[in-house]
């Protein structure tokens, strides 16, 4: 049978390092595991405050050469809000950095000794009630920001339609395209459009209330009976020793004394671990409980695909009023990439309905022989890319907005 000390003889000669090295590492790591416990924080909805601004909003039409490598920067949505977010975002990494410790073997976790966990928990729990104190705030306040929004972003707007009309005259009928393919003649027309994208990309208040939340793993778990068996295993164990000392410490009753308060104080100790334990077991069981199934959370993300694709083709299809080089092989290909990625496990068959009639229309598109016959169809195509858009269009902002909740938990 080969033992620990064979095993670290091995490891230290594939590796090259000293064999009482590798032996001390292993045995810090196992100490770490019965003296603290493993972290990671889990924090969403942050950046739902700010978003990329559009090129249109800096006064950059779709024909600047600009567009071709330049993006365009970030635009504030919830103005003072989102300053007060990134604090908070910012002291909860730091509470958690100031009572942790990362270890290299631990990758992302970092390692919380039980000594500094009440410490890290108050502190947690009063940035999560400044967390909810602001949200709270926000919500009451939502349709003040959105109105401050409409004419904020109107003026940007206004500047941004006199940007990109400056080198014309001014009784000059100019047409201007942004980079969606969306045209205007007209200065209201423009700004109006600007605001409603504006409007449209700030988060709703239910969104905010689910959305915008910190929280924390722990990797670290232990379940209902390992619990139960633990409290029997160190009563049995404190009972032994309490008989065992007593015995021991019969010569002299100051010795007995102390040898009581000893045992005390470690039974104190060693109950406060085990309820953080069981506080721990507890966090894990909501965490649990409030996670989606994997199957669905794989099935938003294969529309979510489709709609970015399905997306792009629409785009195309406007811009140029027909399929334009691959693009109509990519048309062609959806059906086939959601019977490969949905491993017979994922089922829409609404979706899938909608898919096999663009197959359909594909096929007779590619059947046709001559220009005019296949422009006659791209309307039906047209068509049927946007059902699939909207088939999809719910799963691709569910995942737009938070990350994904799927999590190592050792149980």
């Amino acid at each position: 049978m080969q033992t620990v000390r064979n095993r670290a003889e091995e490891a230290a000669a594939r590796t090259g390092r000293d064999v009482n090295e590798i032996e001390t590492n292993q045995l810090h790591l196992a100490q770490m595991r019965e003296a603290g416990l493993l972290v990671d924080l889990d924090i969403h909805g942050v950046s739902m405050f700010t978003v990329r601004a559009s090129y249109a909003e800096m006064g950059i039409a779709g024909s600047d050469v600009r567009t071709e490598r330049l993006r365009a920067g970030s635009k504030d949505l919830f103005p003072g809000y989102s300053k007060q977010l990134r604090s908070i975002d910012t002291k909860v990494r730091h509470n958690l950095n100031k009572h942790s410790f990362k270890v290299a073997a631990f990758g992302s976790w970092s390692w919380l000794p039980y000594t500094a966990y009440e410490s890290f928990k108050e502190k947690h729990e009063e940035l999560l009630a400044e967390l909810e104190t602001l949200k709270a705030d926000l919500i009451s306040n939502y349709e003040d920001l959105r109105e401050t929004n409409r004419a904020y972003f109107a003026k940007v707007a206004a500047r941004a339609w006199k940007d990109m009309r400056s080198g014309y005259a001014t009784n000059e009928t100019v047409v201007i395209i942004t980079t969606t393919g969306a045209q205007f003649t007209e200065q209201a027309s423009f700004v109006e459009y600007v605001v409603q994208r504006a409007l449209g990309k700030m988060p709703l208040p239910e969104e905010i209330e689910s959305k915008v939340r910190i929280d924390y793993r722990t990797s670290i778990l232990y379940t209902g009976s390992e619990l139960e068996q633990e409290a029997a295993e160190f009563a049995q164990a404190r009972a032994e020793k309490a008989q065992a000392r007593q015995l021991e410490a019969k010569a002299t009753q100051v010795a007995f004394e102390v040898e009581t308060e000893t045992r005390i104080a470690k039974s104190q100790a060693d109950a406060k671990i085990a309820g953080f334990k069981r506080a721990e077991l507890e966090h894990a069981r909501l965490q649990l409980a409030q996670m989606g199934s994997p199957l669905d959370e794989a099935l938003d993300g294969l529309r979510s695909s489709l709609y970015e694709s399905v997306q792009a083709l629409l785009a195309g299809l406007r811009k140029n009023g027909g399929f334009r080089g691959k693009a109509s092989g990519k048309a062609s290909e959806l059906l086939a990439y959601w019977q490969t990625l949905n491993g017979g496990l994922l089922q829409d068959e609404e979706l899938e309905s909608a898919l096999l009639d663009l197959d359909s229309e594909m096929k007779s598109y590619n059947g046709q022989t001559t220009t005019a016959a296949r422009e006659a169809s791209i309307g039906d195509i047209t068509s049927q890319l946007v059902e699939i858009a909207t088939l999809t269009a719910e799963s691709a902002r569910r995942l737009q907005n938070q990350d994904s909740r799927a999590s190592a938990l050792e149980l």
